[in-house]
């Protein structure tokens, strides 16, 4: 057995599911936060546009938490990296991980996520507002909760990744999720939209767009996980070793990016002096030929692709013109960064 980290984790093969989670990862540098879903309720906006620029057969790379999955079921990518410098959100994704191994549809996953039986029956055609109304109404099962935190432990736990002192908070964030159910939220916080409005949101072009609002979405999702290629990872964009060897794993691998969703952390490494460092860190990167990035905006901004009623906007530009233009020191301020 070879231990990693002070954790205790037992290491799988070179390129195993653990292997990539442990060496591509950083030491936590970020605070213990709940930010257990998504606060952007523009996000779903942009998945048919996603799946109509990503490059086929590329590599997906995010950052926080469900909202990832949403991008990677749009974009079909061969792998998925989801980077954030909080390790509770790689137990987030391990959490996602351990349900769609489990639960091979939708109506299943929800089951298992919020401990709860629909109201109704339903089908793997069913609306997102169908799944919506059935779940929303359906009380918290506790005896079903304590089954499903087994259940999860037991999926999770031959991987090697979770350490022993982990498991108490990831029982945590389980009872988090499925406590409220649909109506969880960011912080928990009701200026935020609930876990039920964001399966709801559509695209700019109304049509069904969250990950759970459409099954041959779910299962784009879920046939990735079972394969171990969504990866969670913890790390810094502008830090100085995540990304950098990532790109190293991925040009070893023959591998490109062909999407980032970075949410709206630039707004912070603006603030805090990191921009540069960003920007060469993505300029390392491989990224195939039309690579995009999709960034989001939580602050109120003047732009013709924000909608109506959002409190936030969601944006995709191609990577290599954001590239030179920030090299170029074009992008000054963070508001540019939406023009």
């Amino acid at each position: 057995m070879i231990l990693a980290g002070g954790l205790g984790l037992l290491l799988k093969p070179p390129d195993s599911f653990a292997r990539l989670v442990i060496d591509l990862s950083d030491p936590e540098t970020g605070p213990h936060a709940d930010n257990l879903i998504s606060n952007e309720d523009s996000f779903p906006r942009v998945g048919p546009d996603l799946a109509r620029v990503a490059p086929p057969g590329s590599v997906y790379l995010g950052v926080g938490p469900d909202q990832n999955l949403t991008y990677i079921a749009n974009t079909r990518p061969q792998f998925a990296f989801i980077l954030d410098h909080r390790r509770r959100n790689l137990l987030v994704h391990l959490l996602h991980k351990a349900l769609m191994t489990l639960a091979p549809d939708r109506v299943a996953y929800l089951s298992l996520l919020t401990a709860r039986d629909p109201t109704r029956p339903l089908t793997p055609n069913s609306s997102a507002a169908e799944i919506v109304a059935a779940f929303g109404l359906a009380a918290l099962d506790r005896a079903r909760l304590v089954k499903a935190i087994a259940d999860v432990a037991a999926t999770l736990r031959p991987l090697g990744v979770v350490a022993d002192s982990e498991w108490a908070d990831l029982a945590t964030i389980q009872s988090k999720l499925a406590g409220p159910g649909l109506e969880a939220r960011f912080l928990a916080l009701k200026m935020y939209p609930t876990f039920g409005q964001l399966i709801l949101a559509t695209s700019r072009a109304n049509t069904p767009a969250h990950f759970l609002a459409d099954e041959s979405l779910y299962r784009v999702v879920r046939d990735l996980e079972r394969v171990d290629r969504v990866i969670p990872l913890v790390g810094d964009l502008a830090g100085p070793t995540a990304l950098p060897r990532l790109g190293d794993y991925l040009r070893r691998s023959r591998l490109n990016l062909g999407v980032i969703y970075v949410s709206d952390v630039e707004s912070f490494l603006f603030q805090s002096g990191k921009f540069a460092a960003y920007v060469a860190n993505l300029a390392r990167l491989p990224w195939a030929e039309g690579a995009v990035i999709v960034r989001t905006s939580t602050r109120e901004i003047v732009s013709r692709e924000r909608v109506r009623g959002d409190s936030s906007t969601t944006i995709i530009r191609p990577v290599a013109r954001f590239i030179d233009e920030a090299r170029a020191g074009r992008i000054t301020s963070r508001d540019k960064l939406f023009k």
